[in-house]
C-alpha cells in the first residue's frame, strides 16, 4: 500500500496547497476529483475547528492507495468538539456542509483522537473502470509524483 504525506501550516492559504498536492499525486486518475474535494474539506475543517488553525499550528495530509480505494487522512492538533455531519437549515449558509459532502463522496469516514490530537479520515472508492483497465497510473501515484510534490513516501 503506497502512502504519502505532506505537513502544512494550518492557514487558509494552505487549503489550496492541499488541493494542488492531492491532484498532483493522483494525476489524471479516474475519480481523482472526489479525492481532491475530500482532502480540501478535511483540511478546511482542521483549520477552522482545531488548534491546527491557531498561529503556528500545523496539520498533516495523508494519501494512501489500496487496490479498490483511496484513503485521505488529516492529522490535526485536536479541538473542543468531535467531527460530525451537521444539518444546515438555511440554503444560503455556505458553511457546515463539509462533512456531509465527505460522507456522500466516501464509502466510510471517521476519526480517532481527542482534544489534543486527532486524525479524520475518509475512504473514497476507486471507480471500477480505473481498476479494470489494468493501468497502474490510473489509480496509484508514481514515486516521481511524490518527489515532485515534496510528499514523503512512507
Amino acid at each position: 500500500m503506497p502512502h504519502y504525506s505532506i505537513k502544512l501550516p494550518g492557514t487558509r492559504e494552505n487549503v489550496h496547497e492541499a488541493r494542488v498536492w492531492t491532484q498532483h499525486m493522483l494525476g489524471d486518475a479516474l475519480g481523482a476529483e472526489d479525492v481532491v474535494l475530500v482532502a480540501s474539506e478535511l483540511v478546511t475543517n482542521a483549520i477552522r475547528h482545531t488548534a491546527s488553525g491557531l498561529p503556528g499550528g500545523t496539520l498533516t495530509l495523508h494519501l494512501a492507495v489500496f487496490t479498490n480505494r483511496w484513503r485521505i487522512r488529516v492529522d490535526d492538533a485536536g479541538g473542543a468538539t468531535e467531527p460530525q455531519v451537521r444539518t444546515v437549515d438555511d440554503d444560503e449558509d455556505e458553511a457546515g456542509r463539509g462533512l456531509a459532502m465527505v460522507a456522500s463522496l466516501s464509502s466510510t469516514w471517521g476519526f480517532l483522537g481527542d482534544c489534543n490530537a486527532r486524525g479524520v479520515w475518509a475512504e473514497i472508492p476507486i471507480p471500477p473502470a480505473a481498476i479494470t483497465d489494468g493501468s497502474r497510473s490510473s489509480t496509484t501515484p508514481s514515486p516521481v509524483h511524490a518527489e515532485l510534490a515534496q510528499g514523503r513516501p512512507q
